[in-house]
Parts: structure tokens; C-alpha cells; sequence
């Protein structure tokens, strides 16, 4: 792939990373206050703390008074205004909502608000501990103010590892430059990407950091070398201070480590320097939740006491089918905490053609030992999820049947890459299904932003859009749009308007750019 191309996606993703944190209202990110409360917990105490004993801030707790947030979470969180409420009132009661917003006390970040309850502090440390540092930085500013900078610098370095590690996953993949290309697009065409990485939280470094994973332990697996077994204990270390979900690939990497023992290809020495960082960086957390939870990953549902009975009575009782549909619809596109869905038929065409390029990779046999780490990985993944299914299952007593959108989106890259070989290798056929995915994905980007996002916190009027009434909602109605998207969002309408118009030349240009790469064919 030429320089450039690698350029323009690098930037095709920080576009959009950008436009998405900014247009994204405060709180309206997936628990995005609570992941908040848990970074301004470290960055105003100065110490973790403890599942059952943290409360929010004041500040959080008043910022909810006056932000409207979805209908789905006004029970949960406490909150008097929806976003139906919100536009409905007049432009000068949300100017006076921003204000007062922007005007909170700074002192309120240090106070507990009684009756409030913090579940998020059992998540592992390492993001947080590097958005404290931001926080206190910026003690003095406005809560807008922070939350924003937060969510730039969380998602732009997201994106950009992201866009790092995938291309690392294709080189030793041996997937071709245009494929490659067509793959990082698609990605950065996904609108669960961003609605996982683009707020305050821990899940938009677990995304590029499980790429990261499977680059190491497929380099272990191949050399055994002192360095790259030196990198998976590294990175596994890095994945674990990240998400406890990550404890499933544990023995992956023990399994590489131990081949290449048993192989000679890894000495003792090289061992050593796996196990090393796993001890002394993940291992003191990990002993840390065992001490205070009597569980390693610390989840809320282990830390409720669920059991290997109720577990297994969960696991029967599950419906899978409707879990299996759901998580695959809800990974490609979720509108946020307002959980709004995009065309079932668009999103069934994309999961279609998804599914054709894995079954020419599957008919293109025998995989190269790169490749059957991957599948390990992701298998191994997919695991993990079921469990986290059935634990929300069992802890919600038949409620939620699946696990949560946004931990799905580690899979993006690595089953795309893997798709997109099978295609490069089915000759006319595949070189067809990869201009096909490219101009979808495409596609749903845009419809995304133009007929999705500025809508839905735009105010339109209607919950479905259609293309008649939403063309004269965008003709017409654009002095009360700015407004109202002047005082919800963290950044100006020109800034917005700005990006995202960037974004959709990009969108046309890389997508018309790929589809006609998407034609060599790569041998088995």
C-alpha cells in the first residue's frame, strides 16, 4: 500500500474519531459517567477506589440536572430531562442549561454526592490512570472542557494504535496492500468503533490493544525469540491492566510460550521474560481483586456472588439465537446510550457479505500457523463474550441476553482481515465481494452521520428519517439545529460541520480508490 493511502486512512480515522467525540453529548457515551466518576475518583483522592464504597461527585450528579439524556437511563441515573424534553424547550432555556453547566463550581469535583453509587471502579486501572493525569491537569477547567479533551486524546490515540496494529496483523497475515486497505477502511467506517472509542471510558484502548495481542503472539509463536516473547508478556500485561475480559486469552499465550519450550524455538530465558511483566505489572491488580472481591476479574456479577449453579442454569436457559443475532446486529451499529438501530436490511446485507468472505477463506485451506493464532484468538474471544452473556444473564435474572455491544468491537479487526484474505484469494469472485463490502460500508458511514447522528441530536422531529422530510429538515431548519447543537455538543456547528464534511470527501475518495484496488488475486 502507497504511503499516501496509509496517510489518508490514518487520517480518515482521526476525522472521524474527532467529529464523533465533539458531536457526541456529555454523558450520552455508554456509562460514560460512571467511567468518568472513576477517573475523577483517582485524579481528586489520589487512590483506587473500592466496588460498593464509591459514590459520583457532586459536580456529576448536578452536570445530570441539567443535560438530557437518553429515556433508557432517566431510572438509572436520576435525570429529569430526555432529549425529547430537551428540544422541545426553547433556545434560551438550553443556552441557560449550557451555562449554568459550563458554570459548576470547581469545588464539586471533590464532594460525594450521598445516595449515588459508582460501578464502574472495579474496571482494571491502566486507561484511567493516564486520564486521571489529564484530569488533574485540568482541575481548574470547566467540566465540557475536560470531558472533551478526554475524549479527543482517549479516541485519537485509540484510532491511531488501531490503525498501527491492524496493518502489523495484515503484514503477518501476508494480506495484500489493497486488501489491507480496503480492511483498515472498512473499519474506520464502522460506527461502533466510534460510539465504543469516542467517550470516556476503558473500551477504546481495549480495541487496538487485542490487535497488538495477536501481532505478539503469533511473532512469538514464530521465532520464540527472547524480544518477542518479551513483547507478549508486555502486551498481554497491557491487555489485562485494560479489560479483566482479556484474562480468557491467558492461555493462549502460555500455550505459545510452552510450544516453543517443548519446540526448543524459546529457551528459559525467553520464557522468563514473558512471565515477567505479567507478574509484576497485571499480577499485583489481580491480587488486588481476589483480596477485596474474591474474584480475579472483579465483574459486578462475580462480585454479586453468582456461582457455578446459577451460572449453569443461565447457560441452559439462554436463549442463543436471539443472543447471537442481537450482539451481531448491535456490533455493527448502536446509536449510542440512546440506543437508537439503523436499517435491520443494511445491516443484514453487511453481516451477509461479511459471512460470504469468511467462507471463502474457510474453503481456502490449509491456513499458515500466523493465521490459525488468529482464529484461536478470536475464537477464544468469542468465548469470553458468551460468558459475559451468561453472567448478564444470570445477574439481570433474565433481562439482558447478551453481552454489551461495545465489547465486541476487538473483533472488528482481526474478522475483518480475515474475510478480506478469503476474498483475495477466490480470485474474480472475491475481487467482486470485496468492492461490494467496501462500497456498503461506505455507504453506512455516510447514512450514519447525515441521516443518523445530526439528526438524532440535531432535533429532528420524526424517529424514523426519511429522505423527503429529512431534505427540507436540513433546508429549512438549520438556525434551530445549530442551536441546539451549539448548546448539547462540545464542540462549535461550524467545527462540526467542518469534520464531517471532511470526513464524507474522504468517505467518497477512499471508498471509489479501493474498490478498484480490490483486484489481486492472493494465493493460498
Amino acid at each position: 500500500m502507497a504511503e499516501r493511502w496509509r496517510i489518508l486512512l490514518a487520517l480518515y480515522g482521526v476525522l472521524n474519531a474527532a467529529a464523533y467525540a465533539l458531536l457526541l453529548p456529555l454523558w450520552e457515551g455508554f456509562d460514560e459517567a460512571q467511567h468518568y466518576g472513576y477517573v475523577q475518583s483517582l485524579s481528586t483522592n489520589r487512590k483506587f477506589p473500592v466496588l460498593g464504597q464509591a459514590t459520583l461527585s457532586r459536580e456529576i450528579w448536578h452536570s445530570l440536572q441539567l443535560v438530557p439524556v437518553s429515556h433508557f437511563l432517566q431510572p438509572h441515573l436520576g435525570a429529569p430531562v430526555s432529549f425529547r424534553d430537551y428540544f422541545e424547550f426553547t433556545q434560551e432555556e438550553r443556552t441557560r442549561r449550557r451555562q449554568e453547566l459550563d458554570s459548576i463550581p470547581a469545588g464539586e469535583q471533590y464532594q460525594p454526592q450521598p445516595g449515588t453509587r459508582s460501578y464502574e471502579v472495579n474496571q482494571s486501572p491502566l486507561p484511567y490512570l493516564g486520564m486521571a493525569l489529564v484530569d488533574r491537569l485540568l482541575s481548574g477547567a470547566p467540566l465540557t472542557t475536560r470531558v472533551r479533551w478526554l475524549r479527543l486524546l482517549l479516541s485519537l490515540a485509540a484510532v491511531l494504535l488501531l490503525w498501527h496494529a491492524a496493518l502489523l496483523l495484515a503484514r503477518q497475515l501476508s494480506l495484500a496492500d489493497g486488501y489491507a486497505g480496503a480492511v483498515l477502511f472498512c473499519v474506520f467506517s464502522s460506527q461502533m468503533l466510534y460510539a465504543a472509542a469516542c467517550h470516556v471510558s476503558n473500551d477504546a484502548l481495549a480495541v487496538p490493544l487485542f490487535c497488538y495481542l495477536v501481532w505478539a503472539t503469533i511473532r512469538a509463536h514464530e521465532t520464540g525469540s527472547r524480544r518477542d516473547c518479551l513483547w507478549l508478556g508486555l502486551l498481554l500485561s497491557a491487555v489485562l491492566l485494560t479489560k479483566a475480559y482479556f484474562l480468557v486469552l491467558v492461555p493462549l499465550a502460555l500455550a505459545v510460550v510452552g510450544w516453543g519450550l517443548w519446540r526448543r524455538r524459546a529457551s528459559l530465558a525467553a520464557a522468563a521474560l514473558f512471565a515477567a511483566p505479567v507478574a509484576l505489572l497485571a499480577g499485583p491488580w489481580y491480587v488486588r481483586n481476589v483480596v477485596l472481591y474474591r474474584s480475579l476479574g472483579a465483574t459486578v456479577e462475580q462480585t454479586a456472588g453468582l456461582g457455578p449453579k446459577q451460572l449453569l442454569e443461565a447457560a441452559l436457559a439462554l436463549p442463543w439465537g436471539k443472543s447471537i443475532v442481537y450482539m451481531a446486529h448491535s456490533s455493527l451499529w448502536t446509536g449510542n446510550n440512546s440506543f437508537t438501530a439503523f436499517s435491520s436490511t443494511t445491516l443484514n446485507l453487511v453481516l451477509l457479505l461479511l459471512a460470504a468472505g469468511l467462507c471463502f477463506y474457510v474453503f481456502h485451506r490449509p491456513w499458515r500457523p500466523p493465521e490459525r493464532v488468529t482464529i484461536a484468538a478470536i475464537v477464544m474471544f468469542c468465548a469470553s463474550l458468551a460468558y459475559v452473556s451468561v453472567t448478564f444473564f444470570a445477574g439481570s435474572k433474565g433481562g439482558a441476553f447478551a453481552a454489551v455491544p461495545w465489547y465486541m468491537q476487538g473483533l472488528l479487526a482481526p474478522v475483518l482481515l480475515l474475510a478480506f484474505l478469503g476474498m483475495s484469494r477466490a480470485g474474480r469472485w472475491g475481487a467482486v465481494l470485496a468492492r461490494l463490502t467496501v462500497l456498503l460500508w461506505g455507504y453506512v458511514l455516510a447514512a450514519t452521520w447525515l441521516a443518523k447522528l445530526i439528526p438524532l441530536y440535531g432535533g429532528f422531529p420524526e424517529s424514523r428519517a426519511r429522505l423527503s422530510s429529512l431534505w427540507a429538515w436540513y433546508l429549512h431548519d438549520g438556525a434551530q439545529r445549530d442551536g441546539i447543537l451549539r448548546a448539547l455538543c462540545l464542540a462549535s456547528p461550524a467545527v462540526l460541520w467542518a469534520l464531517i464534511g471532511a470526513v464524507i470527501v474522504l468517505d467518497v475518495v477512499l471508498c471509489l480508490s479501493f474498490v478498484r484496488a480490490a483486484n489481486t488475486r492472493q494465493p493460498a
